[in-house]
């Protein structure tokens, strides 16, 4: 199994149920595994209304918001709505391409990281093959429990690798042992979104 796949797996574990986005080569493979293992893929006309709409819809169901995003002007055009969700600290993860460290002269080549972070966003990524389950699993806490707008890096090189045959049970149990903590911080949190549902259709 490539990492991709093994993170849209791992996402749709630690509920991703709903994903916004725009996809391209850079997040086809992930976003691809998150719908095969049954999470919801809206697709949008561009990426800044599929970050709204992800933002929109964290804020509503109280539940964790996801948009996935090609690298360099795919993420890009999504600022102004990763913006607003993180000033608005609202638990959103933003699945985010990114140029291979040896693609040295890619047009797509920006410091996503520092563009996260100018926006109030907090950068994260998957830093390889061997840390990949954990790396996903602490963007998902951080999004969820304290209540942040996280953007997951996602190198193409190693969406490509192989996620390493020992080391799949190791990250298998990391990504249970940190996601009863996220589930249990977005069960709590959805019984707050469904209350809220429940004002809004009542009003």
């Amino acid at each position: 199994m490539i990492v991709a796949e093994a993170v849209g797996e791992a996402l749709a574990r630690l509920g991703a149920e709903t994903v916004f986005g725009v996809v391209g080569s850079g997040n086809f493979h992930v976003t691809n595994a998150l719908a095969a293992h049954g999470a919801r893929f809206v697709a949008a006309r561009t990426e800044g209304g599929a970050a709204t709409m992800a933002d929109a819809y964290a804020r509503v169901s109280g539940g964790l918001g996801v948009v996935s995003v090609h690298q360099g002007p795919g993420l890009t055009n999504a600022v102004t709505g990763i913006a607003e969700a993180a000033k608005s600290r609202t638990p959103l993860l933003v699945l985010a391409g990114e140029v291979a460290a040896s693609a040295v002269r890619s047009n797509f080549r920006i410091d996503q990281a520092a563009l996260a972070a100018a926006v109030g966003a907090v950068p994260e990524r998957v830093h390889s093959p061997e840390t990949a389950l954990a790396d996903v699993a602490r963007a998902c806490r951080t999004a969820l429990a304290e209540r942040r707008t996280v953007l997951l890096g996602l190198p193409l090189d190693v969406q490509g690798a192989e996620l390493p045959a020992g080391d799949a049970d190791r990250q298998a149990g990391q990504v249970l042992q940190l996601g009863e903590a996220v589930l249990a911080r977005a069960e709590e949190v959805g019984v707050a979104g469904e209350r809220r549902v429940e004002r809004v259709r009542a009003a």
